[in-house]
């Protein structure tokens, strides 16, 4: 049987979206979509280039997929230095009844750690309910788990530990163990963890208790250093923040690693390992770092007094804003010590978490429960309140949808329409304690985690069926391809084999039904941040040998 009696749709992407399969299904250009010699002269003749989700190609007269197999292969070379989420690659996918299929990058920061860096996924969902998993803390005496970051195909996590030995760590999940990397510092948090260059690195703090109505820590080691991790237990130091104990954010952005403090305000970029240069302050303390479409971003924190605010907050005193017309606020960095504000946010004195999603920014806020959007006209909109919650922490745009985690009930939700929030579960039902948080989230092995304050709870969530690529894709052009065949799907990168996942019940196939349309360059979470070329859609699965095939690279 010959590959191309399968092909339904081919698009080199050269000089047009004009379809070779002979069928035409032309791909249609939107925004802005130039063509032209590839900026990485290894891939021969021309192709598609799209800058930080500008543009995409809309297939019209492909939508129906149903229960049957399928195979997308294509070329792709993303941004070498990401300025932005790097978006999706192709997508088919209803969010209004969460149908059809999304292939795309993870590369996202939560809560101002980068959580995974230029990872692939590619997900299937027909509007099942998401299926839970639950991994034992990683330390008896963590309190929280503040960092979630896929490196190098494995899960780390970051704590904040308090008695017997009061030191934060960071942990290693091999299947459903933890193994211990050691205590980067002698501080009793590890709170930021990013993926950058191949390496990952942490932050330390002195976490204040009573920001999260926790007791004061028996250690006051001060923190404010960025470590990196070299092995084993080993940790090599790469500088103190200037003036700092704290790490709020720790973001790679267009090539370098930006880091910000929790107690004091300043932005700071690593130029070499323990070289840090001061990149100013917008004026205000801020609470994480994220990128989105070009620029990197920080989410303010309101509070000016601190010691004041955490004693008010351990109280269960809701510290008002400084301005009737809110506050928290996002400050865009122009570069130097310059940044400009985008605006306050109504009834919000601190945000927490940056992400993208349907190519626009939301922001998630304390201390009304709510997430805003950023509107294309420049202002914050709300899309509601999670239940009853009073502060939102991470956001994660995952297998076409966009969730969230809250306080006090640490309980996970998802957007399923504008203003409608859906509770899905409670992850930590610890007693008689004043807040309780769902914080750290990450995407590994195709499910969507998370973990806790204050048992320091791990849970993995399946939301239809996907997988990932748990290492960053290399820089240049790289073939990937998204096999369906009946109850298993399956993710290969330049012709290999990275990851495979078989359906919980093959008898009941996912019915990815007719979604609206097939997006290239496009999908629900962003449009693509880089070059496309060689796009290929077959209507069975392909065998590992013809994935191989087309993942030989042209000749010119």
């Amino acid at each position: 049987m010959s590959v191309e009696d399968h092909l339904i749709g081919s698009w080199d992407l050269a000089a047009d979206g004009r379809d070779g399969s002979g069928r035409d299904r032309h791909a249609v250009p939107h925004g802005v979509v130039a063509f032209g010699p590839s900026i990485d002269p290894s891939m021969p003749g021309s192709v598609a280039r799209i800058d930080r989700g500008n543009g995409r190609f809309e297939v019209p007269g492909i939508h129906d997929f149903g229960t049957t197999d399928f195979t997308l292969g294509l070329w792709v070379n993303a941004n070498a230095r990401p300025t932005s989420a790097l978006g999706d690659l192709a997508a088919c996918f209803d969010p209004s009844t969460r149908r059809g299929f999304t292939l795309g990058f993870g590369h996202r920061d939560v809560c101002g750690s980068h959580s995974n860096d230029r990872n692939l996924l590619f997900g299937l969902d027909d509007g099942r309910e998401p299926r839970w998993t639950e991994y034992s803390p990683p330390s008896g005496a963590a309190v929280m788990i503040y960092a979630l970051v896929v490196h190098e195909d494995h899960l780390y996590a970051a704590t904040w530990e308090e008695s017997p030995v009061p030191l934060g760590h960071v942990y290693r999940l091999e299947g459903r163990t933890w193994v211990d990397c050691g205590s980067p510092w002698d501080a009793n948090s590890v709170t930021r963890l990013a993926v950058h260059e191949g390496h990952l690195y942490a932050g330390v703090s002195r976490i204040k208790g009573g920001g999260s109505g926790r007791p004061d820590s028996l250690n006051q080691n001060p923190g404010g250093r960025i470590l990196r991790y070299e092995g084993g237990t080993e940790w090599s130091d790469c500088g103190q923040l200037e003036g700092a104990d704290s790490v709020a954010g720790l973001v790679p952005f267009d090539g370098s690693l930006y880091a910000i403090p929790i107690y004091s305000e300043g932005v700071f970029r690593m130029d070499a390992p323990g070289a840090w240069t001061w990149c100013g302050t917008p004026g205000r303390r801020l609470l994480a770092l994220g990128v989105h479409a070009g620029a990197l971003y920080g989410a303010g924190n309101d509070h000016a007094h601190v010691d004041s605010a955490i004693e008010q907050t351990r109280a269960g005193v809701v510290v008002a804003a400084r301005s009737d017309a809110g506050g928290g606020g996002v400050f865009r960095y122009d570069g130097g010590e310059r940044w400009t504000s985008l605006g306050l946010q109504p009834d919000t004195t601190q945000l927490y978490s940056i992400e993208t999603h349907g190519g626009q920014m939301y922001v998630s806020t304390w201390p009304t429960g709510l997430v805003f959007r950023l509107s294309p006209a420049g202002a914050w909109e709300s899309t509601g309140r999670l239940g009853n919650e009073t502060e939102v922490m991470p956001l994660v745009s995952f297998n076409g949808m966009l969730y969230a985690g809250s306080l006090p009930h640490a309980q996970v939700y998802r957007l399923d329409e504008d203003r409608h929030w859906s509770a899905l579960k409670t992850l930590d039902t610890t007693p008689d304690v004043l807040y309780r948080r769902a914080h750290a989230m990450g995407v590994y092995r195709g499910e969507l985690f998370c973990g806790t304050l204050p048992a320091a709870n791990v849970f993995s969530m399946q939301a239809g069926l996907a997988v990932s690529y748990d290492r960053a894709l290399e820089v240049g052009w790289r073939h990937v391809a998204a096999v369906r065949a009946k109850g298993t799907i399956a993710l290969h990168v330049d012709g290999r084999l990275v990851a495979s996942r078989a359906d919980d019940d093959p008898a009941l196939p996912l019915d990815l039904g007719a979604g609206p349309t097939l997006w290239l360059g496009s999908g629900p979470q962003a449009g693509l941040d880089g070059e496309l070329a060689g796009v290929r859609l077959y209507d069975r699965a392909l065998e590992a040998d013809e994935v191989a095939g087309l993942a030989v690279k042209p000749i010119s």
